[in-house]
């Protein structure tokens, strides 16, 4: 994974005039000409660390034109403070109203507003600060939050995209952006945007870690839509952001769980991107207070497994089954339940030399697999028993298969299906039924003659 850092070469405790340097010797080295793409990466890593430790966190507004404009500032702040939102929303409109060259308090007044519920003032407010600054960032930040209170969708996007353009990059509007890219299906700037905030070689304090797992399941859920070179890269920094946050692991078991389902499900590819990730789902199970967190784990740990057994290009399809046949899908009838297993271990024995070449690969590399189903690999291995355990299997799955559907081995061994009765010109034959008890080998000759039956009659017969 390259970090802003990375790309430019320099350490993460870098000076500024550390970074300019390394950025004007990038950029002699990767001219726009040359290679734009790398380019395009230096500048990108440049702009984000340009005085990033003191760019300021909101507007910057010049000092209040009188004293009480100042006074009715501290009441505007205090009343915020309180959580008194109807307090903090008429002050700041009495403070607009007597103070108009203070811009500040129309600002705070439009966040007033929202916070009331007053999501039509608010907007109308945004727009008239935008027309005042065009070029505000912040601003434009306002406009669009609340475009999307109110909601105006559209509106609230292309206010978004003049935001960030103007270089709106906190954390919680990046996630606004986001949300609209998803909404509007602009998945590639949706993940231009969210990869910058992952890119960043920086350490995140606790109070933002739900942001960054929101970011990475924002990330997964458009890779899971939206098939993207960036997939290795986002799995890759996850991991390691997982492994460096080990400690507060347990604290976000269901986000994690949620990003994993986006990540391991219905996954076809390359399967080695995400096996890092193995180590972190075990560290969860050991970690998680419930049993109903374990659980969860455990399923995860699971589909883990799963996808990469259902990757593996050197198992057979039968043996993919079985795989949900001994786990069992969650909210199956037993019955069903029973019946996949059945059909299952059916198809395993007509394919008994590949399943067993299989099993090695699945002993070495799918070790909780192999242990689910070491028992009947034991019986399949041996010829002695095969028969009779192939019409036992059989017996079973003839009284449940009408009322089932779905199964395989009727499909690939047809020839294994009991034969219907005949009907010819409207009449139906059966079967021959025997009448009698079968006269057995060494039983007395039923001619009367006093030998056995397989000495006198049975020759004859």
């Amino acid at each position: 994974m390259n970090t802003y850092y990375e790309i430019l070469g320099t350490q993460p405790d870098a000076s500024q005039l550390e970074i300019k340097k390394a950025y004007f010797k990038m950029i002699r080295q990767y001219s726009p000409e040359t290679n734009p793409e790398q380019f395009q990466k230096i500048r990108e890593a440049y702009e984000h660390l340009k005085n990033a430790e003191n760019a300021p966190k909101g507007p910057v507004f010049p000092p209040y034109s009188e004293p009480f404009a100042q006074k009715m500032a501290e009441q505007m702040a205090q009343a915020s403070k309180e959580g008194n939102l109807k307090l903090y929303r008429d002050t700041c409109e009495q403070a607009w109203k007597l103070f108009p060259k203070n811009i500040q308090f129309l600002y705070h007044l439009v966040i007033a507003q929202r916070g009331c519920g007053n999501t039509g003032k608010a907007v109308k407010n945004a727009e008239k600060l935008v027309e005042m600054e065009p070029e505000n960032k912040w601003f434009h930040r306002e406009l669009a939050i609340s475009y999307m209170e109110r909601g105006f969708t559209q509106k609230a996007y292309f206010a978004c995209e003049k935001a960030y353009e103007l270089g709106c990059r906190d954390m919680d509007f990046i996630l606004i952006y986001a949300s609209e890219c998803y909404d509007y299906s602009e998945y590639s700037t949706l993940l231009q945007i969210l990869m910058e905030i992952i890119r960043q070689d920086r350490k995140w304090s606790r109070d933002e870690l739900p942001e960054v797992f929101e970011t990475y399941l924002m990330l997964v859920k458009t890779c899971h839509e939206y098939q993207t070179e960036y997939f290795p890269e986002i799995i890759d920094s996850l991991a390691s952001f997982l492994k460096q946050y080990r400690l507060y692991l347990s604290e976000y078991i269901m986000e994690i769980c949620v990003i994993f389902s986006f990540i391991f499900v219905d996954y076809v590819g390359d399967t080695k991107v995400f096996q890092n990730l193995e180590e972190t789902l075990i560290i969860m199970e050991k970690s998680a207070h419930s049993e109903e967190e374990k659980g969860l784990v455990r399923h995860f740990l699971r589909e883990y497994y799963y996808s990469r057994l259902y990757n593996d290009a050197r198992i057979s399809d039968t043996m993919k089954r079985a795989y949900d046949a001994w786990y069992g899908i969650e909210g199956l009838h037993p019955v069903v339940l029973k019946f996949a297993l059945l059909d299952t271990k059916l198809c395993m024995i007509e394919e008994r030399q590949e399943i067993l070449e299989q099993a090695e690969i699945i002993h070495d590399e799918y070790p909780d697999f192999y242990g689910k189903m070491k028992d009947f690999l034991e019986k399949l291995k041996s010829e002695t028993n095969l028969a009779y355990l192939k019409e036992s299997l059989q017996k079973s799955y003839r009284k449940i298969e009408p009322d089932c559907s779905g199964g395989f081995y009727y499909k690939k061994y047809p020839d294994e299906k009991p034969k219907e009765n005949l009907v010819y010109d409207g009449v139906e034959f059966e079967p021959y039924v025997r009448s009698t008890k079968k006269i057995g080998r060494n039983d007395p000759c039923p001619c009367g003659s006093g030998k056995k039956y397989k000495q006198c009659c049975m020759n004859k017969a």
